[in-house]
């Protein structure tokens, strides 16, 4: 019988809210949309499950401001034409699990974006084919965040993550080598002024008083000038300016830091370990320890409550996840254990874990990623059927 340590089964704060325990859902794209962005049954299905396995919080796969740059073919859009299949999937996921929290990431994708829409980008030289976003454009796009994080509390969603993230526009924004001339780029001041300005009229449209903005950012990109860098033209990591970014999110009163680092795709094993490269877990109990610092310190300056911080890359562990998480907590690292891949394996984990049985644990065969580039339905592939079919009938995956 497998037993979760009592410092994991919660209840914990989460800015003004409660969360029932400490195990944190990440996004997790199914990639399974339809009609324009609109959830599918398939997707209501698997939040439906993702409820049933009492994460404490989980967040809402990364959903689109715009219809027009999009990183997958079934992505979904957080427009108001969409509100109801969005109210349909709150209503799953609440209905299995009322106290768990549930948020919503929204997002630009970017340079991330797929050919069939429009890839852009914030500085040259970016990948080819993508488009230079103007002032103007990047304005419209600031605003549809706002309009975004008003259509999730509509739907029913407790807060709204902004994803500054894996390489992704929000990162994009943050990093060292943006060296826009207008007011996007070049300084720091500049780089961050997306959130700045973004999170109080997100804040100021809340109809919620308790609810909930925070972000997943990237501590350290592994790319030149990549966020966790200190100039445009360097690699190494310096995780100064990182390091000013969660503290700009403590003073705009942000209510977590979701910390990732790395880009899937380009520098993968930093933000998700292999069984061949599993040590990098250890970066992500560092990353989390730093933030961890900063918004105590932060705190006790300020005065304001402390935000609290989520910690990535347990899935590579299995079991001995929870031991660990236990102890980062215990330490002070982190006040939640995020998990991806292992969602996907079994999103009943935590229930499961709570009632001391062993749930289907991720063997980390990067199947699930296998799907997402090959732009099909995303799911685990080891143990679900229809993933596995899905996988073996696309050629040379």
């Amino acid at each position: 019988m497998i037993e979760v340590p009592a410092i994991l089964r919660g209840p914990a704060p989460f800015g003004a809210r409660t969360a029932p325990n400490r195990f944190f859902a990440q996004p997790m794209e199914g990639n399974d949309g339809e009609n324009g962005g609109c959830p599918s049954d398939r997707t209501v299905a698997r939040y439906a499950a993702l409820g049933r396995g009492l994460w404490g919080v989980a967040v809402v796969e990364a959903s689109s401001v715009v219809s027009d740059c999009l990183a997958r073919v079934n992505q979904l859009i957080l427009e108001g034409r969409n509100l109801d299949g969005f109210k349909r999937l709150v209503g799953a996921y609440k209905e299995a699990n009322p106290d768990g929290i549930l948020l919503f990431q929204i997002t630009h994708s970017g340079r991330k974006g797929l050919g069939g829409t429009v890839p852009t980008t914030l500085y040259e030289p970016g990948p080819a084919g993508a488009r230079l976003l103007d002032t103007a454009e990047i304005d419209d796009i600031r605003r549809r965040f706002v309009a975004a994080a008003r259509i999730a509390e509509q739907a029913g969603a407790d807060g709204i993550d902004f994803k500054m993230c894996h390489g992704y526009f929000g990162a994009e924004m943050l990093r060292p080598a943006n060296n826009r001339a207008d007011g996007w780029g070049g300084s720091f001041g500049n780089r961050t002024r997306f959130l700045r300005e973004t999170v109080p009229e997100v804040r100021a449209a809340a109809a919620r008083a308790d609810f909930l903005v925070g972000a997943r950012i990237s501590m350290y990109e592994g790319i030149r000038g990549g966020c966790g860098t200190a100039t445009a033209d360097e690699l190494v990591e310096d995780l100064t300016e990182m390091g000013r970014v969660v503290e700009l999110m403590a003073s705009l009163g942000m209510d977590y830091v979701n910390v990732s680092a790395g880009i899937p795709g380009e520098t993968s094993e930093i933000t998700r370990p292999v069984p061949q490269g599993r040590w990098f877990y250890l970066q992500h109990i560092r990353y989390s320890k730093l933030v961890s610092e900063l918004l105590g310190a932060a705190s006790k300056t300020s005065g304001r409550r402390k935000p609290a911080v989520i910690q990535s890359a347990f899935s590579i562990l299995k079991a001995d996840a929870l031991e660990l998480a236990a102890d980062c907590v215990g330490r002070g690292y982190s006040d939640f254990a995020g998990f991806g891949r292992q969602e996907f394996a079994d999103p009943e984990t935590p229930a499961k874990l709570l009632r001391g049985e062993e749930p289907r644990w991720c063997v980390c065969c990067s199947g699930c990623t296998k799907l997402m580039v090959s732009q099909v339905n995303d799911g685990c592939s080891f143990y679900n059927e229809y993933y596995k079919k899905l996988l073996t009938a696309k050629p040379g995956v």
